[in-house]
């Protein structure tokens, strides 16, 4: 089980790391791809559900990580985070990503791009 976790781990930290390069290559298409987040019941409980998948791999992983704390308390938070995103009504969670696909400019997504790939690369090394 905990390699099962070590190796969702590394893959959500790739997945920032992926993220943070498209955001700072493609800005205009990471906000329209923002501006998508729960349009539908299908997107939102396949997004949350990979992040409900993360969240439970970084508490299995926890004790094995350079982070255990870390990890127990941001599992968690993921974990409890998507539950709420699922229950609460699909308008609400997408008119919040709608708000800031426009409130955000492309400038910002690239100046902030750099976060995204740093921190897929710390969470990939305090898992190992």
């Amino acid at each position: 089980m905990e390699r099962l976790a070590l190796i969702i781990v590394v893959v959500s930290g790739l997945w920032l790391i992926a993220i943070g390069f498209f955001m700072a290559v493609r800005p205009q298409s990471a906000l329209r791809m923002l501006s998508l987040t729960a349009s539908t019941w299908r997107i939102n409980l396949v997004e949350q559900g990979l992040r409900m998948l993360a969240g439970i791999a970084l508490i299995v992983r926890a004790e094995s990580s350079k982070l255990p704390d870390l990890f127990q308390v941001g599992g968690w938070f993921v974990v409890l985070s998507s539950l709420i995103l699922i229950a609460m009504p699909l308008r609400w969670h997408a008119a919040y990503a709608i708000w800031w696909s426009h409130k955000l400019r492309p400038w910002s997504v690239r100046t902030i791009a750099p976060l995204s790939v740093l921190a897929g690369a710390g969470l990939i090394y305090a898992a190992i």
